[in-house]
C-alpha cells in the first residue's frame, strides 16, 4: 500500500495510508482543503489544498467529500451586528430557567 507523506505541524513530517486522509471540497466557492490524525500525537491536521494536490490525493485512492456554505451565509441582514454586551446579556438571560419559558410565552402573544 502506497504511502503518502504529510506535515503536522507538532511533529514535522509523518507517513500516512490512503485511509487516514480524507479530502473536502466545498461545492459552493470550489475550495478544498485535505485532514488527517497525526499518527504520532493524534492531533486532528487541516491542510488548504489546490487543484494539483485534490487531485494527486484522489488518483491515489483517498476518499472524496463534498460540502455546501450554510445557507444562512446568503440571507439578507438588516441592522447593526450583535455586540459584545448583547452577548453577555443573552448568556445570563440563557443561564435563568425561566427564560424559555418567557420566549414561548412571548411567542403564544404574538399568534394571538
Amino acid at each position: 500500500m502506497p504511502l503518502i507523506k504529510a506535515s503536522c505541524p507538532t511533529c514535522g513530517d509523518v507517513e500516512l495510508t490512503m485511509e487516514d486522509i480524507r479530502v473536502l471540497v466545498c461545492s459552493t466557492d470550489g475550495q478544498a482543503s485535505y485532514n488527517f490524525r497525526c499518527p504520532s500525537c493524534a492531533v486532528r491536521v487541516s491542510k488548504a489544498a489546490d487543484k494539483a494536490v485534490v487531485d494527486v490525493l484522489i488518483s491515489a485512492g483517498v476518499a472524496l467529500s463534498f460540502w455546501r456554505m450554510p445557507a444562512e451565509l446568503e440571507e439578507e441582514h438588516d441592522g447593526e451586528p450583535i455586540s459584545y454586551d448583547e452577548l453577555v446579556q443573552f448568556h445570563y438571560e440563557l443561564a435563568d430557567g425561566a427564560f424559555f419559558e418567557r420566549l414561548s410565552e412571548s411567542a403564544r402573544k404574538r399568534e394571538d
